[in-house]
């Protein structure tokens, strides 16, 4: 399990973009199939407030690797991925105690 260290609890579209490599058709066309698979944005991460369209990066990550990431990460985009989660998380100990 993962313990995330964000220095912000909501990202902008451009910070999340920017971190993870993905361009913004990529995420539309993301949030496209979802919606039209019957579920909502609010489970990918998006939060609208006002408006603006920030997102949580821990739902958006979990949301990612549960139904993106199929393989190793070999592409750009999803090494990206690994590298942004191990700069933002440590791994949760069995006693509670958190390893970076």
């Amino acid at each position: 399990m993962l313990n995330y260290h964000f220095d912000k609890k909501l990202l902008t579209t451009k910070e999340l973009l920017k971190e993870l490599s993905i361009s913004v058709s990529k995420l539309d066309y993301w949030k496209t199939q979802w919606r039209k698979a019957g579920f909502d944005c609010w489970d990918m991460g998006l939060r609208l407030v006002g408006n603006s369209a920030l997102w949580d990066p821990i739902v958006f990550l979990d949301w990612l690797s549960k139904h993106k990431l199929k393989n190793l990460p070999i592409e750009q985009r999803d090494q990206n991925l690994v590298l942004f989660v191990h700069r933002n998380s440590s791994e949760k100990k069995q006693n509670g105690k958190a390893k970076k």
